[in-house]
């Protein structure tokens, strides 16, 4: 079987230039024939064929005379059984200790057909195979064979000491048929091959104490049924000294997976075409997913521009910090009002005094009055980073290292007892994750769909639940397609770059929604943290138009809908949305947003429907060229309190029941027109059909409050007297009219610290 290299996967269809994502001219649809033969070349005997034509040799197993009738190439010794010449064996009967052993000594192909076989080894793997071009298991239509190994293996000599699998081949191995096999690993693993492993056809149960089935130069799987329980992984390609190997490619099939490992997890490349793929890892995701985020209380009396108090013990990783790092977080803490004057205290310090300063200083905050709060950052996240900023993948590698298979060494059988350290992913790519169909269910302790490099979607229908990340790419996500449901997650995408640009996704996240994780290296802490470096970075991409940076979120097309606790759109950078449509739902408490970032947000096309806490509200830029409005209430409104948006004429534009709490949100649609005279509503009776909590052909009867407006500009601020000016605030706009795109609305009650146009005071409203 010849092995090719692999291809760029996304890659036809959308290229990443620089950070910066833009369509290729390129055919976007995929030829996933050509996609398959990149990583498999399958010839005529990996599928089924009759036998009983064509000359074979059949051996009868019996504990007491095993036999064999047909050409010679074979020997046997007691209960093990030798095949030295390539062809064709068909196997019946069963042995209670003894082995099959393939070592030819030529170069064809060996085939062994089981036609109800059932063997276990006392001693070592009950197949295996040193030796052959490559070997074919068939399974006949209506047989079932068990292969069941050794608790403990002995060992003809060192040269064997790599056997550690009931079925096991140091060559290319194919499975293929009708009929039923069942393995049982008790040693290490269910099925390895140290070569390719595809499978093409039958029903497939694997058990194992580690590893369920493992193909180190590639795992494929065709139009057979897959059914795995691991103490480890459940199928595995593990060749990491060949950038052309070390791939899973899912033609079609079923495949379920129960492992306390990963589910799937590939060095290079994991490809998904079709079939249906269920997947769980560890115990599944818990039954709620919570952020340390949700914890955070807001300590009392914080006026506009105020940092809030800080819990005890509030951990800071300054250590990890460059002396750059601490100049920048020192800068800041100074511009804000923060709790401490530092400036005095860290006078004629070194950086290194500084550091060690800092650290003191946090680990011994208290709060006033027990407010405040108590934030926990991740290992390897940089003060005020976002939670879904990971440790470095280099890190983050060894940190998952599955713990070791501990050899008991009275009893000399293997212990996969699963520690704190193994990684519990469902599934794993080293390099590259492209589904392009199929149905995958995925229900995982750990991401759900992860990538060292790349991650894309251009089909299918997946289903995901996790404890973690529901989509996570340490490189970029590409969502071109597919039907997406993230039932829980801790974050739901994240990734370097970010671009949906088809397809429909619904996602349900206990801190951000989509978090763009490249850019800037240090956040700000509160919203507002590096305003100054920000500005700089921006400005600097302003006179350099050939300029590209990481951190970019995406949205050319497709259906977005995010429910989350923390940041609802989270870009380091920028956003821009030229198409498309994004409902988000963001958080209800005050110290995240529901669209958050620190560059821009260009609205060029599409419909955005945002709404959330009013306690760092960001709208979109003064760049953009759709217009769009954020309405600021007086107060908290309970979910599904509809909102509507007429024109002149009292056709409503948009109106949507927001599904969770919320007390701003912003909208925009191609059908708000500039200089036209406008009214949004809240509250009263809403008739119409509604999908997430966006109406179609509605009414509205008898609202509670209205506002009418004519916007002048591309963004527009209103509150219940009119149109108003972002905030300022820190903590009332993430900088506000300072910071490019800044939003509007005051900490708490945000009409309060605005002034509407026409001058009218508001203060005692």
């Amino acid at each position: 079987m010849r092995k090719k290299g692999t291809i760029s996967l996304a890659f036809s269809a959308i290229l990443i230039v620089g950070g910066c994502s833009e369509k290729s001219s390129t055919e976007t649809t995929m030829d996933t024939e050509a996609l398959i033969s990149s990583y498999v070349d399958y010839d005529s005997e990996d599928y089924y064929t009759a036998w009983e034509g064509d000359a074979f040799t059949k051996i009868t197993l019996d504990d007491e005379a095993t036999t064999f009738d047909g050409s010679g190439g074979v020997i046997i010794n007691g209960q093990n059984v030798e095949i030295h010449s390539s062809g064709t064996y068909v196997l019946e009967g069963a042995l209670s200790a003894g082995q099959i052993k393939v070592n030819t000594e030529d170069t064809g192909n060996v085939r062994l057909i089981l036609n109800g076989v059932e063997i276990t080894s006392s001693t070592n793997a009950a197949i295996n195979i040193e030796q052959s071009n490559k070997t074919i298991i068939s399974l006949e239509e209506g047989t079932e064979n068990n292969f069941t190994d050794a608790t403990a293996y002995v060992y003809e000599n060192d040269a064997n000491q790599e056997v550690g699998a009931a079925i096991f081949s140091k060559d290319d191995l194919v499975i293929n048929g009708t009929g039923m096999l069942t393995v049982n690993g008790q040693y290490k693993d269910g099925i390895t091959s140290r070569d390719d492993l595809i499978v093409t056809g039958g029903t497939i149960n694997v058990t194992a104490i580690d590893d369920g089935v493992v193909g180190r130069d590639v795992f494929a799987l065709s139009n057979a049924t897959v059914n795995i329980t691991a103490g480890g992984d459940g199928v595995k390609s593990s060749n990491d000294g060949d950038a052309a190997r070390g791939n899973i490619v899912l033609e079609s099939g079923y495949l379920n997976v129960k492992a306390q490992g990963d589910g799937l997890q590939a060095e290079k490349e994991i490809i998904v075409v079709d079939g249906e793929f269920s997947i769980k890892t560890g115990d599944g995701s818990p039954e709620t997913v919570t952020s340390s985020e949700s914890d955070m209380g807001m300590g009392g009396g914080n006026g506009p521009g105020e940092m809030p108090e800080m819990g005890a013990g509030m951990s800071m990783d300054f250590s990890s910090m460059t002396d750059e790092e601490v100049e920048a977080f020192v800068e800041n803490m100074e511009n804000m009002n923060f709790p401490i004057d530092i400036s005095t205290e860290i006078e004629g310090m070194t950086t290194t005094e500084i550091r060690a300063y800092l650290t003191t200083t946090f680990e011994s905050m208290t709060p006033p009055g027990g407010g405040g709060m108590d934030r926990q950052p991740k290992d390897g996240q940089m003060p005020g980073e976002s939670t879904g900023q990971k440790t470095p993948p280099e890190e983050q590698q060894n940190k998952e290292q599955k713990a070791p298979v501990e050899k008991d060494t009275e009893n000399n059988t293997a212990n996969a007892s699963v520690d704190e350290t193994t990684s519990q992913k469902g599934i794993k790519a080293g390099k590259n994750l492209n589904i392009v169909g199929g149905t995958v269910t995925v229900d995982a302790v750990d991401d759900a769909l992860h990538s060292n490099g790349d991650l894309t979607i251009q089909g299918g229908e997946e289903t995901l639940s996790t404890g973690d990340d529901g989509i996570h790419a340490d490189g970029n996500v590409f969502i071109a397609g597919g039907d997406i449901t993230i039932l829980k997650s801790l974050e739901g995408i994240e990734g370097t770059n970010i671009e949906i640009s088809d397809g429909t996704v619904h996602l349900k996240a206990a801190d951000d929604g989509v978090n763009v994780s490249g850019g800037s290296s240090m956040n700000e802490m509160f919203g507002a943290f590096d305003q100054a470096s920000t500005t700089t970075e921006t400005e600097e991409l302003e006179e350099d138009d050939t300029a590209t940076e990481d951190g970019q979120l995406t949205i050319s097309g497709g259906y977005l809908y995010v429910d989350a606790d923390g940041d609802g759109l989270d870009s380091n950078t920028n956003i821009t949305m030229t198409g498309g449509t994004a409902i988000v739902y963001g958080p209800t408490e005050m110290m995240n947003g529901t669209l958050d970032y620190d560059g821009t947000f260009k609205m060029e096309g599409g419909t955005l429907i945002a709404s959330g806490s009013a306690g760092m509200p960001l709208g979109v830029s003064d760049e953009s060229t759709q217009n769009t409005i954020m309405m600021t209430f007086d107060e908290t409104l309970e979910a599904n309190t509809p909102v509507t948006v007429t024109n002149a004429d009292g056709e409503q534009i948009i109106t949507v029941a927001p599904e969770k709490m919320y007390q701003m949100i912003v909208i925009s649609s191609p059908d708000l027109e500039l200089n036209v005279e406008s009214t949004i509503s809240h509250g009263g009776t809403i008739t119409g059909e509604v999908i997430d909590g966006v109406y179609t052909n509605a009414k509205t009867t008898a609202p509670t409050d209205s506002v009418t407006y004519s916007p002048t500009t591309v963004m527009t601020y209103l509150n219940s007297s009119g149109v108003t000016e972002a905030s300022s605030s820190m903590m009332g706009g993430g900088m506000g009219g300072n910071m490019p795109g800044g939003g509007g609305g005051g900490f708490g009650r945000p009409q309060e610290q605005q002034q509407p146009e026409n001058n009218e005071d508001t203060s005692n409203e």
